[in-house]
């Protein structure tokens, strides 16, 4: 008797497993059968996107898995496509990065990462504090050199309920600002809102 074939759910699966034990080839594989299957299907087209990009940046590739995971937890609509927005975003970014670098002009995105003030400008660009930090976050860092900027940062990061991160640049900032009472303002707005 021959082995039933897996069905749809099951391929999909076996290559999420696969992607996460990092065995990018046979993952892709299964994406790849996935799609041949079902073309139209989401999930499979990005577990290809993300398995070719593993190939390139293996960290990058598992933290936007990861972040596409949470996504899906949390119910977000179209997940796969905010995820493949990231992906390309960060394709455009390097591509925009070398062809600058090529010209020998100064690029927005700096070797370590983006300026506050062209992080704003993503900002502006995504509609909102939230949704431009977490398509950076796993990609790039934001470089911050004013004062009044970081508080501004810490602010939005505690307004878009990202309070885990701000305990750590609360922490590195009391070595910078041993003095400034407006860090301890940001440890009682936080402790308020766990409340």
């Amino acid at each position: 008797m021959k082995a039933k074939r897996m069905d749809k759910k099951q391929l999909l699966q076996a290559a999420f497993e696969s992607f996460m034990q990092k065995d990018f080839t046979k993952a892709c594989s299964l994406f790849e059968k996935m799609l041949h299957l079902d073309p139209q299907d989401k999930s499979a087209k990005l577990g290809v996107i993300l398995c070719d990009l593993a190939k390139e940046d293996e960290e990058e590739a598992s933290a936007l898995f990861d972040f596409y995971m949470i996504l899906k937890e949390e119910k977000e609509q179209e997940p796969e496509e905010r995820v493949i927005e990231m992906v390309e975003a960060l394709d455009n970014s390097q591509e925009d990065f070398h062809n600058l670098i090529e010209e020998g002009k100064e690029s927005i995105f700096l070797q370590e990462g983006i300026s506050y003030k062209d992080f704003k400008i993503v900002v502006e660009d995504r509609g909102g504090f939230k949704r431009a930090f977490e398509d950076i976050m796993y990609s790039t860092k934001v470089i911050i050199t004013q004062k009044s900027d970081f508080f501004d940062f810490i602010e939005n990061l505690i307004e878009h309920g990202f309070t885990d991160m701000v305990y750590s640049y609360l922490e590195d900032a009391s070595k910078l600002y041993p003095t400034d009472n407006r860090l301890q303002k940001f440890v009682e707005k936080l402790q308020s809102e766990k409340q």
